[in-house]
């Protein structure tokens, strides 16, 4: 009989132990959150015996279950009682980058699950003592901001330029790029229900640029009638944050306006072309739209090789810049002609035209 309960004991023990201590994980504050910060940890040891511990971490992507981050501590001392641990209670910890990128000290920006397993070695073997998950979400601290149109506003474009304010701080990201999406609001909506149920009547994906032009080839916007617009920030495919749910609404007189506009050749980022433009008659019309303060530039003219034509020194001011330049007898029909602006950040955005 004794022999039997020495053996249960024996059996059981790991488990009573495992019992026996406790994790507590402090979370970070909002915001920037470093690989130091997940080591902020309260343990307990509930048992009258201390022990040499070590305390593994494994970081997974909690939307794909993909592993982050791996790390491992040196070993410690866990008495009976309280232990509260930081950094460099537990340094030197080996890292082991797993999906996405978390070589840097700041994580990027998204939603983790973060577990923890408190092990000691017991007769050589490695025996788990404690285990405990938590959610980690790391936002900017401050999201995207919607910039123009603004809130409620109307329009006399049916091709508006969005544009937008990056959420900060940028260092926390490696790979930013956006999503748009523009929905129409029906009779009894929200802006919020229409950008979450409605089909979009305009979407782009993986933006670089804090702005986007209205496509002619997406539905054409319809006067009278109010839209929804949001942008979702994310840090390669992973979700960082989201603007507020801003409207705007096409005034009646948009397809008039629109015409008027229509004569101006759009100048795109990143080195896309929207298609060759043709003009009739000697002068050239550009829409430009700055997001640098006023300043002088040099807008130039290049042959189908790329040669300079000719540099026209002109003001640019913050916003849209409607730009109307003179051609002369240097351009010929039936040429293939590019305009350039250079914008303070030394961006380059162009547009092709050819005379008719």
């Amino acid at each position: 009989m004794k022999i039997k309960f020495i053996l249960l004991l024996a059996i059981s023990f790991p488990t009573l132990l495992w019992a026996q201590i406790t994790i507590n994980v402090v979370q970070p504050p909002a915001g920037m959150v470093t690989k130091d910060q997940l080591w902020n940890l309260v343990l307990t040891n509930n048992s009258n015996t201390g022990s040499q511990i070590t305390i593994l971490l494994n970081l997974k992507d909690a939307v794909t279950g993909q592993l982050v981050l791996s790390a491992g501590t040196r070993n410690i001392l866990l008495n009976k009682g309280i232990k509260v641990l930081t950094i460099q209670d537990v340094q030197p910890v080996q890292y082991t980058s797993g999906a996405g990128n978390a070589t840097a000290n700041f994580l990027p920006p998204g939603s983790y699950i973060a577990c923890y397993t408190v092990s000691n070695y017991n007769h050589e073997l490695l025996q788990t003592l404690a285990t405990e998950c938590v959610r980690v979400n790391i936002t900017p601290l401050s999201p995207p901001l919607l910039n123009t149109p603004a809130n409620r506003s109307t329009i006399q474009t049916q091709a508006p330029q969005l544009t937008w304010i990056p959420p900060a701080p940028l260092d926390m990201f490696d790979n930013l790029n956006y999503e748009l999406s523009v929905a129409e609001i029906l009779d009894g909506q929200s802006p919020a229900e229409a950008i979450r149920y409605n089909t979009p009547v305009y979407s782009a994906a993986h933006l670089k640029a804090p702005y986007e032009n209205y496509s002619s080839t997406f539905s054409a916007l319809k006067a009278g009638k109010t839209y929804a617009w949001q942008v979702t920030a994310r840090n390669g495919e992973q979700y960082a944050s989201a603007t507020e749910v801003w409207t705007f609404t096409l005034v009646g007189d948009s397809t008039k306006k629109a015409e008027n506009q229509a004569s101006y050749i759009l100048l795109n980022g990143n080195g896309n072309e929207s298609g060759t433009q043709t003009i009739t008659g000697d002068e050239l019309r550009i829409k430009y739209y700055s997001f640098d303060n006023t300043h002088e530039s040099v807008v130039r003219f290049l042959d189908s090789d790329k040669k300079i034509v000719q540099e026209v020194k002109t003001n640019i001011v913050y916003g849209d810049n409607y730009l109307r330049f003179k051609l002369g007898n240097r351009y010929h029909a039936g040429k293939l002609y590019f305009i350039e602006i250079t914008d303070q950040q030394n961006h380059k955005l162009y547009a092709s035209f050819s005379i008719k």
